[in-house]
């Protein structure tokens, strides 16, 4: 795959800003700073490996940093899985930090304030894991961050370390991998990751289904108002299936299209008391309804009154 950002396509004089750009659109906001060199070059290339983002960056010196006001601002909540293929690049996160050599693994916690400074002309693969598709482990994995695993240390490393180069050059330079195929790879980072948990052992507190299930109807609630939400928006938000959406919702009690009509009929009946003199077909298509026959039907059905009755109930407090 041709790099997605090259530094080369712009002057040498906007190079930095351009890096800064584009990385915050595939990562997050960082501060990017040369280091020594006296031009600034980088380039990356990626795909996604069903919900993990898998980059290649290559570069000569430079450092990025992530500071408390950034995260505030933007936070995708991953855990940045490094494995290093030439150069050397220094890492640092709470009051660890470390050097990789090629060969060694190491990760970061986009959650906290860090730093990543690259050396010697590097060339390093990052695959950006979901906490949620990790698991309550999550958290003990996060302990663990800046602190590097060598090539040929501990009980996965040696094993895990040419498959995930392997795997990550088939989705950067590759044709990528079936969808089918995707998420199950992505499955085989988490004994890896999982090695790292200093409560490795200890039972999950909540199972991940249940984790991603929560992630997925918080999503839907910050888009209660956008007409397209429905179970294929939320597939692709979180880089599962269609039927895994319909799945997961199911073991609430509810399907997803009437987790979502219940939820927005309750958000147009809060506007219709709070707002009085808002048209009741403003609020329907505001809460996702263009028909205002099918909004009122359904509002009924739940409410047991029609909209512009309810303005004429009583206020409860």
């Amino acid at each position: 795959m041709a790099p997605v950002l090259d530094t080369r396509s712009v002057s040498p004089s906007d190079r930095q800003d351009y890096w800064s750009e584009g990385i915050a659109q595939h990562f997050f906001p960082m501060r990017v700073e040369a280091v020594g060199a006296t031009s600034f070059e980088a380039r990356l290339a990626g795909g996604d490996m069903g919900p993990v983002a898998v980059r290649s960056i290559q570069g000569l010196p430079h450092r990025v940093a992530r500071t408390q006001q950034m995260i505030a601002a933007a936070d995708p909540e991953c855990i940045l899985l490094y494995l290093l293929t030439k150069g050397s690049i220094f890492i640092e996160q709470d009051d660890r930090s470390c050097v990789l050599r090629p060969g060694a693994i190491a990760w970061q916690d986009t959650s906290r304030p860090s730093t990543f400074e690259g050396r010697d002309g590097f060339e390093v693969l990052v695959f950006s894991v979901p906490k949620w598709f990790i698991g309550a482990r999550a958290d003990g994995i996060a302990r663990r961050t800046a602190t590097a695993i060598g090539a040929g240390e501990g009980r996965l490393t040696p094993l895990a370390t040419p498959f995930l180069a392997s795997l990550a050059r088939t989705v950067v330079d590759g044709e990528g991998l079936p969808s089918s195929d995707a998420e199950g790879a992505a499955e085989m980072l988490l004994p890896l990751l999982r090695s790292g948990d200093d409560q490795e052992g200890k039972p999950e507190a909540t199972p991940r289904s249940e984790m991603l299930l929560i992630r997925m109807q918080r999503y839907a609630m910050e888009h209660l108002q956008d007409p397209e939400l429905g179970p294929e928006q939320i597939a692709r938000a979180h880089y599962v299936s269609t039927r895994y959406v319909h799945k997961l919702f199911a073991t609430s009690g509810a399907g997803v299209s009437a987790w979502i009509r219940e939820h927005r009929l309750e958000g147009a009946a809060a506007e219709l008391r709070k707002s009085p003199e808002t048209p009741i077909a403003a609020v329907s298509t505001r809460w996702g309804y263009q028909n205002p026959a099918s909004f009122s039907r359904a509002f009924r059905e739940k409410h047991g009154c029609a909209p512009r009755d309810l303005r004429l109930l009583p206020q409860l407090g």
